[in-house]
């Protein structure tokens, strides 16, 4: 199970994921990505993964296609961070 729970303010639209990014749930977050992201103009974008347990290879994918698009992540546990280092490909997590 994943909970996405969109924030948008006016400079800044806020994804906070809980759960497991896996398997069906990857598509949904794709979803409620493109479609919050198509009104949003074009603010700073962040995605708070410190609710996250667990992502596998697809969300994995998928949270790199975000990073390409501008997101920014901030993550709680070592294995996220680790996860975002990989994908940010500077060894860190913004927090």
């Amino acid at each position: 199970m994943l909970r996405i729970t969109a924030h948008d303010h006016p400079r800044v639209l806020t994804f906070r994921l809980e759960g497991r990014l896996e398997g069906p749930w990857v598509r949904e977050l794709e979803q409620c990505w493109c479609s919050l992201l198509k009104g949003a103009g074009r603010p700073t974008i962040r995605v708070d993964l410190t609710g996250v347990t667990y992502i596998d290879a697809a969300g994995k994918a998928r949270l790199a296609e975000m990073h390409e698009q501008g997101a920014h992540f901030m993550a709680g546990d070592c294995a996220t961070k680790a996860i975002v280092a990989e994908i940010v490909g500077d060894g860190r997590s913004e927090s």
